[in-house]
């Protein structure tokens, strides 16, 4: 009998001792739902309200003519750089359109870039106001399309003293920017003979 109870113990204290060095089973979190990812913000009005904002984009206050067009062009509205262009050309107050030069360089100097932008920048380096001329000159700076570089050297014969420095400026920078360009291509090229030659040795 008290080898019985002995054998009872012993399992019992053997049982106990399994549960308590029994390796654990491993508890895999539970992986956290990625947020999705907006390619583009959600617009914070309707259409049918963004229309009242492209009327304020011809109010009588320059100001206010500008916060409309700058929160259009925020919401991408497919009319928004065609009323940029507008005001480009046919708006009276000359800050207003030197805002919309430099509006217009920035969407300009983002890839792809519309090839209207340059294209009415160069309109406007025509255009009567020197000061208009000379933003226009200085836009297509930035942006760097060295594609115009022929149309710029027409501002060579401005009457305006700063518009022809600019002019010359930017022919310049274009320069440099076509010259980096080619560089930047005969590095590639280089890098993908060097790799042809490798692969071969390694045949």
């Amino acid at each position: 009998m008290r080898y019985a109870v002995m054998a009872v113990v012993l399992a019992v204290a053997g049982f106990f001792a399994w549960q308590q060095f029994k390796p654990k089973p491993v508890v895999v979190p539970t992986p956290i739902p990625t947020p999705a990812i907006l390619l583009e913000p959600a617009p914070v009005i309707s259409e049918a309200e963004q229309a009242k904002v492209i009327k304020s984009a011809h109010d009588q206050d320059p100001a206010v003519r500008w916060e409309a067009i700058v929160f259009l062009d925020k919401m991408k509205v497919p009319m928004a750089l065609d009323l940029l262009f507008e005001k480009l050309h046919k708006d009276q107050d000359l800050a207003l359109r030197a805002k919309v030069i430099a509006l217009l360089a920035q969407r300009g100097a983002q890839q792809p870039a519309d090839a209207r932008i340059a294209e009415h920048l160069i309109l406007a380096a025509k255009d009567p106001e020197p000061d208009i001329r000379l933003a226009a000159l200085q836009a297509l700076q930035t942006i760097g399309d060295y594609s115009v570089a022929s149309a710029i050297t027409n501002s060579l014969k401005d009457q305006d003293e700063r518009v022809r420095l600019q002019a010359l400026r930017t022919l310049n920078a274009l320069q440099d920017r076509k010259a980096a360009v080619i560089e930047e291509e005969r590095k590639h090229q280089e890098e993908l003979r060097l790799q042809a030659e490798q692969a071969a040795k390694n045949r």
